[in-house]
């Protein structure tokens, strides 16, 4: 039995995350950075086979939306959820913040 991939979708915020990361890794080694990039994008794309396999945030958890999930690259959490034949990569966030800082953060920048 042959297994359906879905098509995975990087949203802009997601790929601004991309970006800040790359950055911020450069200053110290373009090489490091390259491979961390590597590794995330690589992990992500990987759920066009197994979306389901990410845990729903624990921070979610507690107010029942089931709807979110995330894969850990660590540090990083890839935040992201499935819609139909589509996986939608909504974030890449340091792991050791807390997420309700980090979106708090980006309501009030926007």
């Amino acid at each position: 039995m042959k297994t359906q991939k879905l098509k995975v979708v990087w949203t802009a915020v997601a790929a601004g995350d991309l970006e800040r990361i790359a950055a911020y890794l450069a200053s110290e080694s373009p090489l490091r950075a390259s491979a961390v990039i590597d590794r995330i994008v690589e992990r992500a794309e990987s759920l066009a086979s197994l979306p389901n396999r990410g845990r729903t945030p624990p921070e979610l958890r507690s107010i029942g939306d089931r709807t979110w999930r995330e894969l850990q690259e660590p540090p990083w959490r890839i935040i992201y959820r499935q819609l139909d034949d589509v996986v939608q990569i909504h974030a890449v966030l340091d792991g050791r913040r807390n997420l309700e800082d980090i979106l708090m953060e980006r309501m009030l920048k926007s």
